[in-house]
């Protein structure tokens, strides 16, 4: 029954332990926090034992210094009444001072061990004492190491999650200006597709120029009126007539 309870025991704590890796698993940020709150509140509960622990020793110490005092004064005082027993002439004075010596040693034999056990119990409470502390200082560095490994780690995962930002929208940058430079190409035909076209019209433009200008007549031709006769009678146009406006009647009338 016992190996069965302790099996089952510790497949729970198996159990617990695989939920508790899940949970850090799902959510590893929120899980340390949980765990550094956790072990804030064992500092905590370590923080109060020290205090008590602490003031344990410091009435255990009292005590053990109270009962030494007075241990020390009763045989400082068994001391004083054995050199009056050794300097006593009278016997009654004497047989007293004998007596109260033999009631004071034996209050010192029984006082003894509880003195002794009085500084057992202060050097013990003194131990425990010093143990929490380093106990607690140690824990209180690891908490506040733990506190600053976190803030690192999330100043890394900011810091990673932004290089990620940027990554994303330098790959985001570079599939555009590729798609750009791929577009470039039938952007560059169509570029020259309209330049020749705008070229071929030029040329046409300017042959119809030169024709219209070659068609027409200088001002040569029509300043000078020999050539300009010339010009006529080679054409076979009849030239117009000249001199009096009767004879030019008259030819008419014929």
């Amino acid at each position: 029954m016992s190996f069965l309870a302790n099996l089952f025991k510790k497949h729970a704590e198996n159990a617990i332990t695989s939920v508790q890796q899940f949970l850090v698993t799902l959510d590893p940020e929120t899980a340390t926090e949980a765990q550094i709150a956790e072990f804030s509140d064992h500092l905590t509960k370590a923080s109060e034992e020290l205090a008590k622990a602490r003031a344990d020793y410091q009435r255990e110490e009292k005590q053990a210094r109270d009962i030494a005092a007075l241990y020390d004064q009763r045989l400082q005082a068994a001391t004083i009444l054995e050199q009056q027993v050794s300097e006593a002439s009278d016997p009654s004075g004497k047989a007293a001072l004998s007596a109260s010596l033999e009631k004071l040693v034996s209050m010192l034999e029984q006082m003894k061990p509880e003195v002794d056990r009085e500084r057992e119990q202060a050097g013990e409470a003194k131990r425990m004492m010093e143990e929490l502390s380093r106990f607690v200082e140690e824990s209180a560095e690891a908490l506040k190491q733990a506190r600053s490994r976190l803030d690192h780690v999330k100043t890394e995962m900011r810091r990673a999650e932004l290089e990620k930002e940027r990554a994303e929208k330098r790959a985001n940058t570079a599939e555009v200006l590729s798609g750009i430079k791929k577009d470039s190409g039938s952007f560059n035909v169509a570029l020259d597709a309209m330049q020749k076209k705008a070229d071929a019209d030029r040329l046409k433009a300017d042959a119809a120029n030169e024709r219209s200008r070659l068609l027409t007549p200088t001002s040569t031709e029509t300043e000078d009126s020999n050539i300009a006769a010339a010009m006529t009678q080679a054409s076979g146009k009849p030239a117009p007539q000249t001199g009096a406006v009767s004879d030019r009647l008259a030819a008419l009338r014929k």
